[in-house]
């Protein structure tokens, strides 16, 4: 593994396919990113996918999210809004952030699940609560333009747009 910190990338994918292939999660991850960024091995969106699934299928997070995003996009794997939600959903549930994000999103725009303002809110204050700060825009935005069955309200919109600056020491 630590060839792969060292960026050789092809050693360190020979590494990763051999632990991979034996069942270890965070190689079968590490391994789908090197197929999906082309390093060290011909880029292939298709073994990505595969590899994300492995390491989702035994509760790896990386694995989780990259999957979704993979059928989100339809990089790989067939465009699938619903799959997508589904795990992106799991990982929302545990509290991972950036998924509560995608959970908000999708109910926002109706991607994989019906179109819901309530829940849209709702994951974007749970997700804001974990630190990600595009969640909070995206409510600043909902109070500056009357959005997501939220009234216009530039007070609370700067309010959500201060969460969104990072801390200042």
């Amino acid at each position: 593994m630590q060839r792969v910190f060292q960026r050789d990338y092809r050693a360190g994918a020979a590494l990763l396919a051999t632990l991979a292939q034996n069942g270890h999660a965070p190689s079968q991850f590490r391994l789908g990113f090197l197929y999906r960024l082309g390093l060290g091995v011909p880029r292939n969106l298709r073994l990505s996918g595969y590899w994300f699934e492995k390491a989702a299928q035994q509760g790896h997070v990386g694995g989780q999210y990259w999957l979704a995003e993979s059928y989100r996009r339809g990089d790989g794997v067939p465009r699938a809004p619903e799959l997508a939600f589904q795990w992106f959903n799991r990982l929302a549930e545990q509290g991972y952030a950036p998924a509560q994000y995608q959970v908000a999103l999708a109910y926002t725009e109706g991607l994989g699940v019906s179109k819901n303002d309530v829940a849209a809110v709702g994951w974007l204050q749970r997700a804001v609560a974990g630190g990600h700060g595009d969640a909070a825009r995206r409510l600043a935005q909902a109070y500056r333009d009357g959005e997501l069955g939220l009234p216009r309200d530039p007070r609370q919109a700067q309010q959500w747009e201060d969460k969104a600056q990072p801390a200042r020491f």
